[in-house]
């Protein structure tokens, strides 16, 4: 028989057994002219694949269990459309290219009789279950992805390396199923099927590297090469079978590419973007340019949003993380989600985000810098969804400025105290907003008649503890002034408050639903340098390593444990009230315990600022859940140059000694980090900072982990 005439009757054959022609010995000596792809192969009624859209989906995941003999057949039944399907490609790609190489052309002829095969085993095990071929809908996902080939390694690509790889993970994963479940026959079946896939992708692997560019790697070419809806992560079943693809000739690194490589199968996925100047781009109305330290900054923590995504989401970085340093994450179970290359403020969105649809868009925080970024990627929203431009106005931007929190506390505190009492700040801490530099030096004069010692002067638009000033009399020095005087012309507005003696950070975290109610998701401890720097999170343990006084202060003398809970939930719902009828997402309350040189005594300033957006709070919330609750946990941000100055050559050199002081060890299930230390930015490639998860069966300590391996030579 001709290989046309064998393609002809399984492409366009409306029977199974047509699509079951027995074929004898092949020849190749009249190919024909080339053929065009058909909307749909020939089907017999119940497996054409237009029912699909009249009867509506069985999703794979509803037959897994197996507990009964229809469950299995079912199973069998999307295996064997696949098989069907694939016989029908390979068909269609001898019809379309009749002038491929005769080596090609034969070597597919044999993959497709092996594919007429499968399924003739398939439907015989599928009626010993008592399930009929057609019995449910089939899927059109793979000819509608396939069949538009325009050259033979679109083929080899889309259907060798992607589906069939596939089931280099499915065929093994259900042949222990069935094993399992006593079932020899299936699988025996299931495991002649696993060898065969493995010559099958060798032989599209084979013409892939002769098709493709010798200048691209297998993996960039492989990526290069699938277009929209396919992905890398069609390639990958259940499970990771990396000894299989390495017997079918795939090299290491491409292996090691595609385990980490994600992408959402089904689910539209969220695009995340870590804009951590969106504080100040808040208060300058429109996007700025950066100096270096704070582009560092950006640069250096990009990966932050990958520990709150799903894991189909899609999180944009400067620059693709080392493969060594992904899967470091993914062996202590971080998520790695699917990154995407891009320079949100320099570039235009690059070509992995073409077509996407996406379910949202979710920055560090919305203001000018995202509006500016993402507002070209509106039209891939669903409808409903609304759009960047639409999210920024000046009752958002009024939200960034601490002279709103300190106008919130000043509202709220009274009631506060009447329901909580004294354990709360009194109105004496709460800030002034000041606009002018009369009003500025008001402040100060009042603050410091009223016994203050220090005095501190906040922009009313900052970040991460910067842009503020400490006094120490009511009386400002010439380079004070020009601050000052700098700040207001920029911002409008800054602080004035008294600086108190600090003796614990905390923060609230909260989630605005769509309903527009806010849900408090949790209160963490954060660590701060001096003048408030941001430093770290304490993960486990609120009051792991924390003065006696200072563990009684924050549960009411033991009498109270609820108490901090039930202030922010009622915070939480007065913010509701205050909010913009249409925020929606992400925001945090940081607050202070300090001591009252009046009194002695510790007092709580709720409200030391609001954030709305997310925060370093809620990293340490999501990374919270990777930790064994038993352990103590926290998670450090590390200057580089502090590092440095420790006396360590590098950020990596340091972090190879913390490696091996603390070695990474993992649960019994392997989901969580039970002991180690983690790296949340490579150190390899940090600017100026680095970020580490450290755990320990005690609290470790600033001293511990900075110095870490210094005497290991």
């Amino acid at each position: 028989m001709e290989i046309r005439e064998l393609a002809e009757a399984v492409l366009f054959g409306d029977t199974l057994e047509h699509k079951l022609t027995p074929a004898g010995r092949l020849t190749d000596e009249r190919p024909g002219p080339p053929a065009r792809s058909p909307d749909a192969p020939g089907r017999p009624p119940e497996l054409a694949l237009d029912r699909w859209s009249e009867t509506g989906r069985v999703a794979f995941e509803e037959v897994r269990s197996l507990e009964r003999d229809e469950d299995r057949g079912l199973v069998l039944h999307f295996f064997a459309n696949h098989e069907l399907m694939a016989a029908e490609l390979m068909a269609l790609v001898l019809l379309k290219f009749p002038d491929a190489p005769a080596r090609f052309r034969r070597g597919v002829a044999r993959t497709l009789r092996d594919e007429q095969e499968h399924l003739r085993l398939y439907l015989e095990r599928m009626g010993a279950s008592g399930v009929a071929f057609g019995q449910i809908p089939v899927s059109d996902f793979f000819w509608r992805a396939i069949s538009p080939m325009p050259t033979p390694l679109d083929f080899v690509t889309r259907l060798s390396l992607t589906l069939e790889q596939a089931n280099l993970d499915y065929a093994p994963h259900y042949q222990r199923l069935f094993d399992e479940l006593g079932d020899a026959g299936t699988a025996d079946l299931m495991g002649r099927i696993y060898r065969d896939e493995i010559g099958h992708v060798r032989h599209g692997l084979n013409w892939f590297n002769t098709w493709r560019a010798p200048s691209r790697s297998e993996w960039e070419s492989f990526q290069q090469a699938l277009g929209f809806p396919l992905s890398p992560s069609r390639a990958k079943g259940i499970g990771f079978n990396r000894q299989g693809r390495l017997q079918a000739g795939l090299p290491r690194a491409f292996v090691d590419e595609l385990e980490l490589f994600v992408h959402s199968h089904g689910r539209c996925p969220r695009l995340h973007w870590f804009n951590p100047l969106c504080d100040l781009a808040a208060g300058r109305g429109a996007p700025f340019t950066p100096p270096a330290p704070l582009r560092d900054l950006g640069r250096d923590l990009a990966l932050l949003p990958a520990l709150l995504a799903a894991p189909d989401d899609m999180v944009i970085v400067p620059g693709r993380p080392s493969l060594a340093y992904l899967q470091e994450l993914r062996t202590a179970g971080l998520p790695v989600p699917e990154l995407v290359e891009w320079d949100p403020a320099a570039e235009p969105a690059p070509a992995a985000l073409d077509g996407r649809r996406l379910t949202g868009l979710r920055p560090w925080g919305w203001a000018p810098d995202s509006v500016a970024a993402l507002g070209p990627l509106a039209d891939q929203l669903p409808a409903g969804e609304p759009a960047p431009e639409g999210l920024w106005h000046e009752e958002r931007r009024q939200l960034y400025s601490k002279a709103w929190s300190a106008d919130w506390l000043a509202g709220i505190l009274p009631s506060l105290r009447k329901q909580e009492g004294d354990w709360l700040c009194g109105p004496e801490v709460v800030g002034s907003a000041c606009s002018t530099e009369e009003e500025v030096a008001a402040a100060l004069a009042a603050g410091f008649a009223a016994g203050w010692r220090q005095g501190v002067i906040k922009a009313a638009f900052g970040a991460a503890g910067g842009r503020r000033i400490l006094v120490d009399s009511p009386d400002l020095p010439a380079h004070r002034r020009r601050w000052l005087e700098g700040v207001l012309q920029e911002g409008g507005t800054v602080v004035v408050e008294p600086w108190l003696d600090r003796v614990l950070d905390l923060s609230a975290q909260y989630e605005v639903e769509e309903d527009g109610s806010v849900r408090l998701v949790g209160t963490t401890r954060f660590l701060a340098g001096p003048g408030g720097r941001f430093q770290g999170v304490v993960l486990h343990g609120l009051t792991a390593g924390l003065a006696e006084e200072t563990r009684r202060f924050l549960y009411g003398d033991g009498r109270d444990g609820r108490r901090l809970q039930r202030l922010y939930s009622r915070l939480g719902e007065d913010l509701g009230r205050r909010l913009p009828p249409d925020f929606r997402g992400p925001l945090g309350v940081d607050a202070l315990v300090y001591r009252d040189r009046a009194h002695g005594g510790l007092r709580l300033k709720p409200v030391v600022e609001l954030n709305p957006r997310l925060t370093m709070g809620r990293v340490g919330l999501g990374l919270q859940k990777r930790v064994l609750a038993s352990r103590s946990a926290v998670w450090r941000l590390w200057r580089v140059k502090d590092l440095e100055v420790a006396g360590h050559a590098s950020a990596a050199a340091w972090a190879d000694l913390l490696r091996r002081r603390l070695p990474l060890e993992m649960s019994g299930d392997g989901r969580q980090i039970s002991r180690g230390a983690v790296f949340t930015n490579d150190p390899a490639e940090a600017r100026a900072f680095v970020g580490v998860l450290a755990v320990a069966e005690e609290p470790p300590t600033d001293g511990q982990l900075l110095a870490a391996g210094a005497d290991d030579g």
